[in-house]
């Protein structure tokens, strides 16, 4: 592969984006840039710091004053705050219920989608990069060479989800995790700044019956019709 690639991945909770990602990454020898873990250590330091989640303000000022990593783990994308590696405390239930009240407000979006901007153009032209969550291809990677919008449906994403909660020892009931899920799809479609939209030129990929590899050898196809490979 000659040409440097850039992909972007939306979809809501559960649908697959995560591990197509770093499966993709693997195969493509790309840069994967997970951008919910951002929005993740966000709502974490305004937990640990107190912050009134509801004043936009101050939310947006605990933003501006972290610092916020992505760096490889074990395979892995690990999630730095202040350089400590939360990768695990990040989707706690506790703090999981705060990241749609902290990523809804259209300031904070913003200043988090430059920085994605700019994470991405680190590696334009010099590394294959793959970007996923919610408003890529809308907002961040508007002129990714492909767009990948992951669907499923509600059970298997919330099953997916309860699994990876549970692989990583985190104590939580299934119906727990339908009303998490549930209540996500709400605010991401409806939250004003940045909402979870299919962008036009999206390819839709269901994973509901997929495998993982079934998944990764639909969009190596889709890279290969497109000549991207």
């Amino acid at each position: 592969m000659s040409k440097k690639i850039a992909i972007a991945i939306d979809g809501p909770v559960g649908s697959g984006k995560g591990t197509l990602s770093i499966y993709l990454a693997k195969k493509l020898d790309a840069a994967y840039i997970y951008t919910g873990a951002m929005y993740r250590e966000l709502a974490l330091s305004c937990l640990r710091e107190k912050t009134d989640i509801n004043d936009e303000k101050k939310v947006l000022e605990v933003l501006r004053r972290i610092n916020i990593e992505l760096k490889p783990v074990d395979d892995k994308v690990g999630a730095f705050l202040n350089g400590e590696d939360v990768s695990s405390e990040i989707f706690k239930p506790y703090v999981s219920r705060v990241v749609p009240i902290v990523a809804a407000f259209p300031s904070v979006r913003k200043d988090m989608v430059d920085m994605q901007k700019k994470l991405v153009e680190g590696f334009i032209g010099v590394k294959n990069v793959i970007m996923e969550g919610r408003d890529i291809s809308t907002e961040v990677m508007q002129d990714a060479d492909l767009k990948i919008f992951l669907t499923a449906d509600l059970n298997t994403r919330v099953r997916r989800r309860f699994d990876q909660l549970k692989e990583r020892g985190i104590d939580i009931t299934f119906n727990e995790v339908l009303k998490d899920v549930e209540d996500r799809d709400k605010k991401d479609l409806e939250r004003k700044a940045s909402p979870l939209k299919l962008s036009e030129d999206a390819v839709v990929v269901d994973t509901t019956n997929d495998t993982i590899e079934d998944t990764v050898n639909k969009v190596m196809e889709i890279l290969k019709e497109r000549n991207l490979l």
